[in-house]
């Protein structure tokens, strides 16, 4: 920590993007996503640090709510320390308290700024440089996303993450044209976002390992661990969980239950990256992969889970943040670098990217 460091000025700016395309789940149609980018400042405005809040709901508290969070938390930590605001913010996100995506947003911020002053990497040392990342597919038809996963497979993706609807007719014609336009050396996940009853799970997962399936998503309702624990132990498919990860103690209970064999960590929605890091070191006692991914957010968020992503030795599987095309940009000043289905950390310290202040202003709502 460098020790002359304080706080000046914490601001946010809340932005509404428009998606390029509409994009279909089990849960609906998303059009927009909403978040705000908060800026940390040193004393004398030498330094800032970036971090990002976008809930969404229902995964997450909705964001009015998340904003109301912020004004008395952040009089809380101006015009002290970093050191000082990084303990103060790990006791709230302890006692979990506070809204997840506001302390994930500050945290990212106050991490960002001490790795800037420090010319170093956000979570430095890290495991990999550039980081393999899943293609997502959308719940489209048959022939639109067997196109479209042809294509991701000759951008360089080795990984197809596929959303299901819930119709199972369209989701069997689907998943059999996904798997047939590809071939089997590509590794297929499905997201079935919470959308099945037990019995249903096991009678379609029997079905689709025929299709060599990686993992399926969140297969049951995010409450429902003692069906999970049940699926996981009938099912041919390895079962991941993603709705059912809400806090430190929500995640270990899955562990305890032995709910999964996989857990998606989504960092906005676990209140921060000290939290996430954490419990990627029990996942791996319990021999449990963790997966990291976005949440739809914009470029900021998205970057501060590359950093994790990248940051962990166990974690090896491609991570879910080749997200930001679906977004009409991703407010950034520099885009991250996305080759042969990997995306590169950038360089320079703390995060290794600044906002486009003029495309947040130009997106901004409040």
């Amino acid at each position: 920590m460098v020790a002359d460091l304080t706080l000046e000025r914490i601001r946010w700016q809340v932005y509404c993007l428009p998606l390029r395309a509409p994009f279909r789940t089990a849960h609906g149609l998303l059009s927009k996503r909403w978040g705000a980018i908060v800026e940390v400042s040193s004393v004398g405005g030498s330094l800032q640090g970036y971090g990002e809040l976008a809930p969404l709901p229902p995964f997450s508290p909705a964001l009015s709510s998340v904003l109301a969070a912020l004004p008395a938390l952040v009089k809380s930590l101006e015009r002290i320390s970093l050191g000082e605001a990084l303990a103060l913010l790990q006791e709230q996100q302890a006692a979990g308290s506070l809204p997840a995506p506001a302390t994930f947003a500050l945290e990212v911020a106050l991490l960002d700024l001490d790795a800037r002053a420090r010319e170093q990497g956000l979570l430095a040392p890290y495991a990999r440089r550039a980081v393999p990342v899943n293609a997502v597919i959308g719940a489209s038809a048959p022939d639109e996303a067997a196109q479209a996963a042809r294509q991701a497979v000759a951008a360089g993706f080795r990984c197809l993450k596929l959303k299901l609807s819930g119709n199972e007719q369209e989701d069997d014609e689907r998943l059999a044209a996904v798997r047939a336009s590809v071939g089997e050396a590509i590794a297929l996940r499905l997201d079935a976002n919470a959308s099945w009853s037990l019995t249903q799970a096991q009678r379609l997962l029997r079905a689709y390992a025929q299709h060599n399936i990686a993992y399926v998503e969140q297969p049951l309702a995010a409450n429902d661990l003692e069906g999970l624990r049940q699926l996981r132990r009938r099912s041919p498919v390895p079962i991941a969980v993603d709705e059912s990860l809400s806090s430190l103690e929500s995640a270990r209970q899955v562990l305890r239950l032995e709910a999964a064999d996989v857990l998606i960590l989504k960092p906005q929605f676990f209140g921060g990256l000290r939290p996430a890091l954490q419990l990627i070191e029990e996942a791996a006692a319990h021999k449990v992969t963790c997966v990291i991914t976005s949440a739809l957010e914009a470029g900021i968020g998205v970057c501060s889970a590359l950093h994790l992503a990248a940051a962990h030795p166990a974690l090896t599987e491609a991570a879910g943040l080749a997200t930001l095309s679906l977004l009409s940009t991703d407010l950034l000043a520099e885009p991250l670098a996305l080759n042969t289905g990997q995306l590169q950390l950038p360089p320079g310290p703390g995060l290794g990217v600044r906002p486009d202040q003029a495309a947040l202003a130009h997106y901004s709502v409040l």
